[in-house]
C-alpha cells in the first residue's frame, strides 16, 4: 500500500507547523540556541514541495483538453463520463455497486490505539461511456479521489471506505490506447471520393438519387448536395466504427499523472488550486520568519 496523494496535503501542513512549534519550544526553553532559523528554513522547504506537487498536479489537469472517446487522440487525454460495470461489483461495507472500491480495516491494540488491520483495492478493468463511445479504464496505479468516503465504527473495528459508484459521472487522466482513432479531414475527403466514384458506375441510380429537377443531368448543385450526403455517410461510418472499438485508459509509462475521479474536473482543479495557494503562503511566511529569527539572533 502506497501513501496516496491526497495525505500529502495534510501530512506536509502539519509538519510545517510542528517545525514551527518546535523551533517556539526550543528558543523558549534556551534563547541561545538559535535553532529557530533552521527549523523556520525547513518549514519552508518542505512547503515549496507540496506547492510544486500540487502545482504540477494543477498544470497537468489544466493544460489537457477533455476529449470525447471518438475523437482522443492515441497517448495522453481527459476523458469525462459515465463509469460502467464490465463484471457485476459491490463495495465490501456498503454493498452498492461499484466499479472500484479501496478499504481500510483497523483494529484497537492494547494500548487503545487504532492499528491498521487490512487493507484491500480493487483493481477490475471498468466502463467510461461518453456520447460517442467506450473506453476501458485500467485503474492500477492511478490516484484515485472518490466524491464521498464512507466510514463506520462496530464490534472493536474502524472501517473507511472509498468508493467509485456504477453509472456515475467520472472523469479520467491518463494514456489512451487505441488501434482506430478519427480520422483526418484530408483522410474523410479521400473517402468520400471513393464513395461518389462508387456511384458514379451507376448512373441510373445516381440520377435517380441526386437529379432534383429530373432534367436527366448532374448540375453543380447537385453535385454539391451528392458530395455533402457522402461526407455525411463516412462519417457516420466512422462513428459507429469508433463505437465499436474498445479504447483503454491506463496509467502512462512516463511517470506523468494518472488520475481517476468520482469529483468533476472544476472540483479536482479547485482543490489542487486551494492547497498550492495554502502551502505557497506557508513557504512566504516561513521565509520572512527564518530571516526575521536570523536578524535577531545576530
Amino acid at each position: 500500500m502506497r501513501l496516496r496523494s491526497y495525505y500529502l496535503n495534510p501530512l506536509a501542513l502539519c509538519a510545517c507547523l510542528g517545525l514551527v512549534l518546535a523551533g517556539v519550544y526550543v528558543d523558549l526553553q534556551d534563547r541561545q540556541a538559535q535553532q529557530l532559523p533552521m527549523l523556520f528554513g525547513v518549514s519552508a522547504l518542505v512547503a515549496i514541495l507540496a506547492w510544486a506537487f500540487n502545482y504540477k498536479r494543477l498544470l497537468a489537469i489544466s493544460e489537457v483538453p477533455i476529449s470525447t472517446i471518438a475523437s482522443a487522440a492515441q497517448g495522453y487525454v481527459e476523458l469525462f463520463g459515465k463509469s460502467r460495470q464490465r463484471l457485476p461489483m459491490r463495495s465490501p461495507i456498503q454493498g452498492v455497486d461499484c466499479v472500484w472500491f479501496r478499504l481500510w480495516v483497523y483494529t484497537r491494540d492494547s494500548n487503545y490505539m487504532w492499528r491498521l488491520q487490512d487493507y484491500q483495492v480493487s483493481e477490475q478493468v471498468f466502463e467510461l461511456h461518453d456520447e460517442s463511445g467506450i473506453c476501458l479504464v485500467n485503474p492500477k496505479g492511478a490516484d484515485i479521489y472518490a466524491a464521498k468516503r464512507h466510514v463506520v465504527t462496530q464490534n472493536g473495528h474502524r472501517y473507511i471506505e472509498d468508493v467509485l459508484f456504477a453509472d456515475k459521472s467520472i472523469y479520467v487522466l491518463g494514456d489512451l490506447d487505441a488501434s482506430t482513432q478519427a480520422h483526418t479531414e484530408a483522410e474523410i475527403n479521400h473517402e468520400v471520393g471513393k464513395l461518389i466514384t462508387l456511384w458514379k458506375q451507376s448512373k441510373s441510380r445516381l440520377l435517380q438519387r441526386f437529379d432534383l429537377n429530373r432534367d436527366g443531368e448532374i448540375d453543380m448543385l447537385e453535385w454539391e448536395h451528392a458530395r455533402e450526403q457522402a461526407y455525411s455517410d463516412i462519417k457516420r461510418q466512422q462513428s459507429q466504427l469508433l463505437k465499436n472499438e474498445q479504447h483503454l485508459i491506463a496509467k502512462p509509462e512516463s511517470k506523468r499523472l494518472f488520475v481517476i475521479s468520482g469529483i468533476t474536473p472544476q472540483a479536482l482543479r479547485q482543490r489542487y488550486r486551494y492547497w498550492a495557494i495554502v502551502h505557497f503562503s506557508i513557504f512566504f511566511i516561513a521565509v520572512l520568519f527564518s530571516f526575521v529569527a536570523s536578524y535577531l539572533a545576530i
